[in-house]
């Protein structure tokens, strides 16, 4: 790693900073990555569907965010934990359409009025970019609302998105109760 910061810093003429940045965007890729691999092996079983609402939960989280843990364990289980109940227990919840309308409509509501919530280790976003991140959102949200209200029922990919987004919504008010000031509690 040495002969790498080295190189950068002599060829690029980076700065330390600037190399501790991609170290840390190196870093990150590999977490993230090495996560969605652990649970796509957790949950080959239903790999098509853990695709599909690992899709829907990266649109709302990196629009969103919502709880951040900042160990890798707790994030993996906590993700695991999120995503296993959206394909394995909530699914068989049978919730009547009108009711997933009106919990999808709260979600978009969730959505505007308490996120973004972002980790302490990314960078703050200025209001205009929240506005952004909001409205794409609720486009978000209300497109997979007209999907559903279209598509048959009892399609177990519009059922786990479905759960996806309410988790989501659920966990975004849980962050906006852990954080004191503004502060995120860790």
């Amino acid at each position: 790693m040495g002969q790498i910061k080295i190189y950068l810093r002599d060829t690029y003429e980076l700065s330390n900073y600037q190399i501790a940045q991609i170290a840390f965007l190196f870093k990150t890729i590999f977490s993230e990555v090495s996560k969605i691999l652990i649970m796509g092996f957790l949950f080959h079983g239903k790999l098509p569907l853990y695709i599909f609402a690992l899709f829907v939960m990266i649109v709302l989280r990196s629009l969103m965010g919502g709880l951040h843990f900042y160990t890798y364990l707790k994030c993996l289980l906590a993700s695991t934990l999120y995503l296993g109940l959206s394909i394995y227990v909530l699914p068989n919840i049978s919730i009547a359409l009108y009711l997933q309308v009106i919990l999808l409509l709260l979600s978009v509501l969730i959505c505007n009025s308490i996120g973004p919530i972002t980790s302490i280790y990314r960078p703050e976003a200025c209001k205009r970019h929240f506005t952004q991140y909001k409205r794409l959102v609720t486009a978000f949200i209300l497109l997979y609302t007209l999907v559903l209200c279209v598509m048959p029922e009892n399609n177990p990919y519009l059922c786990v998105g479905f759960w996806v987004i309410t988790l989501h919504s659920l966990q975004l008010i849980i962050a906006k109760i852990q954080t004191k000031g503004g502060e995120p509690v860790r």
